[in-house]
């Protein structure tokens, strides 16, 4: 042992052996300021190495010790003086082992004297600020090449959570210093005093650490507490970052060191009390540029996802921005994910109200900050979006919609062109309308500091193209519910004039559609978008109408479809091409889709395309054809000439019109069938159901490089067995029907614990159309293991089942299962 810790030892093993027995209260003011000595603060203090000594391995020792025997031993003889003197090896030692102490001697101690001791030694160590030595002496030790990391989480938890332990364990004797609008603020100054210091040692070219920091106010703001932390800490900043760049090196860092985990309360909170983009650009400097976590905060989160963010903090986030020459390429590409969203058909249908709302905003917001370089670059996307999108809003059946989509739709057409006429509707301004127009008005240059902070200032090109008198006059369009009540809107007129006959127009298009299949293959590989398009929209037909020479290529042409560009104009013509395909030729097409439905480089769109064009394709071919050939058979009576019978199939209009004449000039005394009847024709999905299910079954549970059923991709997993249901469905009275129905319910019992509800919904349409496509004796004969085990699952499902629709499904299915029981039982006593 160290010759020069053994003094430490044994000062104060032979210290605790006297304390546990001792009665006589000098003797124990003796022994205990012997004690005190190797703290430092009395005047025989003990060498600086003995001091480090009996901080290091034996201070937690003894206060544990010290806490243990206060009680009702000790408060006999324990005066005033004596008392202080205890409470100073608490608040006079090392901060963070004296505060874990305490701390913990709250979880262990019940209503007691000791307990009330530690309280207020607890609340004089709070009111001496020394929370902040506390938070100093862990940052110093993270300097350290093996810092106590273990120890650094338990201090930062018991932090953080103060208030709530303290209300445990005292409940209604709390003190007023531990509630939370008391002891987080008294936090916030404990903060800046650590900060204080790291800026002095930075001043004296020392190292230091500012982490630990960063996690208590990331710790505290993830707890709720942001309102009560962070206006201290933000107001002091403010005045110490305007002129001193280590005071905003320190806060930047304070920020950035955050853990990602708790990053979001925290920007959350300095966003929502940042007084404007000029504040919060001082408060983040460059970070959103350097930091991803902060990037994905500002510009995914709270800009298309936090609908309930103000109007002034997505003023704040967006003019932040656009404050600095190295961040504004971010805010173009905002501009540009806004106006996808915008124009994106799903959105429109889907959102609610305010979530609209909130991306109309964000798209003015961004419209008033672009500058005329920037405008120019994201032209292509303005009249993208203006194009796609005004039709959705237009067709909403929602007015604040509509309304919110014409004024979105005037700002991009005037800032499309500047100088030529803008989209007007006509339409009543509401509150929503005027504040998004208000929001074309960046509230970052109207601030009297921001030119100070702006290196390169935005040009500002639009208020002629906002003005209401402009020198060209807007193109009026219908789209409101009143115009505006003005003289000019009266001269302006154009109600009294008769509308010219356009009902005979045609669309010219510069391309003409090819007439063969082999044509629109060569057209669908070149590159000219105007012939694809063309192509594209009469490609069902012709396919349709050439079934010979569909079935040569039919391969080939469903592989191009399935790789084709995914546009929008584009989307819905290539699925109805698909599903021509399967239909005429549904063997080959069939077979080659569901093998690519499971092949590697395929998108979980294209394989729910697949999905959707088997789905289709079955119902259509389950369906009785178009053309079928119709009899019509007419009976004559005495003195009247027979009209036989005839066949037609696809008859021409004047082969109808000549009948129907002379059907109404012939006189009849009696008539036979007067209408027509179809001829029974075979279900031709029955004779290839095999081909669309069976190879769509397999290798579901195979995870492959990008496709995995059973993992990630379950959103796929439920639209397949939604589709498998359906082609089950399809395969009523097909011969067939009994192989896919053992080998759907083998697939569901495999399935049956998936964890989304939208595939257990999907799992249990599956067994309501088993139930109904296959014969009940077939059931009962060869799956009747399987349908007792499905039976007990649906009951448990129908119990347990977290989801409602799933419930409702098993519910459904178990009468299901009763009706079919009970009218098979019905048929033999009938019969008897």
């Amino acid at each position: 042992m160290d010759e020069d810790t053994f003094p430490v030892i044994s000062v104060v093993k032979q210290a605790i052996s006297d304390l546990s027995k001792i009665n006589d209260g000098e003797k124990m003011v003796e022994m205990l300021l012997n004690v005190k000595r190797f703290l430092g603060t009395c005047e025989n203090s003990a060498p600086a190495q003995e001091r480090e000594e009996f901080s290091r391995n034996h201070y937690t020792i003894f206060l544990r010790f010290l806490v243990a025997q206060i009680g009702p031993n000790w408060v006999d003889f324990l005066t005033a003086e004596r008392i202080e003197l205890w409470d100073s090896f608490f608040l006079e030692g090392p901060a963070d082992q004296a505060f874990l102490v305490l701390m913990d001697s709250l979880d262990k101690t019940g209503p007691s004297i000791c307990l009330d001791r530690c309280v207020h030694v607890l609340e004089r160590f709070l009111q001496k600020g020394a929370l902040a030595e506390v938070i100093w002496q862990v940052s110093k030790q993270q300097l350290e090449n093996n810092p106590a990391s273990v120890l650094h989480e338990s201090i930062l938890g018991r932090i953080s959570s103060f208030p709530d332990r303290l209300a445990n364990c005292l409940q209604k004797n709390n003190k007023p210093l531990f509630y939370p609008r008391s002891y987080y603020p008294c936090l916030a100054n404990s903060i800046l005093d650590v900060l204080q210091r790291v800026s002095d040692s930075l001043r004296d070219g020392k190292d230091c650490s500012i982490s630990f920091a960063s996690q208590v106010v990331g710790k505290v703001c993830m707890q709720g507490w942001q309102k009560e932390l962070l206006p201290v800490i933000v107001s002091r900043l403010m005045s110490l970052i305007q002129s001193d760049c280590i005071w905003q090196r320190i806060c930047w860092r304070l920020v950035e060191s955050v853990p990602d985990r708790w990053m979001e309360p925290v920007v959350t909170g300095l966003v929502q009390m940042a007084l404007g983009p000029v504040v919060l650009s001082k408060l983040l400097g460059d970070l959103v540029v350097k930091n991803k976590k902060i990037q994905f905060l500002l510009m995914k989160k709270m800009v298309f996802l936090q609908c309930g963010l103000k109007k002034e903090a997505l003023q704040s986030i967006l003019g932040y921005l656009s404050l600095e020459t190295s961040r504004r390429s971010l805010l173009v590409k905002v501009l540009r994910e806004l106006l996808e969203v915008w124009s994106s058909d799903g959105v429109v249908k889907h959102s609610h109200q305010p979530q609209l709302l909130h991306i109309n905003c964000c798209i003015l917001i961004c419209l008033g900050l672009l500058n005329k370089q920037e405008m120019e670059s994201c032209k292509q996307d303005l009249l993208f979006a203006l194009t796609s999108g005004t039709r959705l809003y237009l067709d909403s059946s929602i007015t604040s919609v509509r309304r919110m989509g014409m004024v979105v739709a005037e700002s991009l057409s005037r800032h499309i062109d500047l100088e030529g006429p803008g989209l007007s509707f006509q339409y009543e301004d509401d509150e929503d309308t005027v504040s998004l127009k208000a929001l074309l008005t960046p509230t970052c240059l109207s601030q009297p500091d921001a030119a100070e902070n702006v290196k390169k200032p935005v040009e500002r090109s639009t208020s002629n193209s906002l003005s209401p008198s402009s020198k060209n006059p807007p193109i009026k369009l219908e789209g409101g519910t009143k115009p505006d009540s003005t003289s000019d809107s009266e001269l302006d007129s154009d109600d009294d004039l008769i509308p010219y006959d356009m009902s005979a127009d045609t669309e010219l298009k510069k391309s003409k559609a090819p007439a063969y299949i082999r044509d629109c293959i060569e057209v669908l590989l070149s590159d000219d978008i105007d012939k694809v398009e063309t192509t594209m929209s009469s490609l069902a037909t012709l396919i349709r109408e050439n079934t010979s020479a569909t079935k040569e290529v039919s391969v080939e042409l469903a592989k191009i479809l399935l790789h084709i560009d995914d546009k929008p104009s584009v989307e819905r013509l290539r699925h109805a091409a698909l599903v021509a395909l399967a239909v005429t030729d549904p063997v080959p097409v069939s077979q080659y889709v569901t093998n690519e439905f499971y092949s590697l480089n395929y998108s979980l769109r294209q394989r729910m395309d697949i999905l959707d064009v088997l789905a289709s394709a079955a119902q259509e071919l389950s369906e009785e054809p178009p053309l079928a050939k119709t009899t019509w058979t007419g009976s004559s009576s005495a003195g009247s000439q027979s009209t036989g019978t005839w066949k037609a199939e696809g008859l021409t209009d004047w082969r109808k019109v000549i009948e129907e004449r002379i059907a109404t000039k012939t006189r009849r005394f009696t008539k036979g069938l007067s209408t027509p009847t179809q001829v029974s024709t075979p279900n031709r999905y029955h004779a290839v159901a095999g081909y669309f299910f069976f190879p769509l079954i397999q290798n579901f549970d195979r995870p492959m490089v990008t496709f995995n059923l059973l993992g990630e991709d379950r959103l796929v997993l439920g639209r397949m067995v939604h589709t498998l249901g359906i082609l089950m469905h399809l395969a009523l009275n097909a011969t067939i029907a009994s192989q896919m129905g053992k080998a759907l319910l083998e697939f569901v019992w495999v399935l049956r614990f998936n964890t989304d509800g939208y595939v257990r919904q999907g799992l249990l349409f599956c067994t309501s159309a088993v139930l109904l496509s296959v014969p009940w004796k077939r059931l009962m004969t060869d799956m009747s293991e399987e349908l007792l085990e499905t039976q007990c699952w649906l009951a448990d499902v129908a119990e347990k089942d977290p989801d409602e629709d799933c419930q409702r499904l098993a519910i459904n299915g178990l009468i299901l299962i009763d009706k079919l029981r009970n009218n098979i039982q019905e048929i033999p006593s009938a019969a008897h």
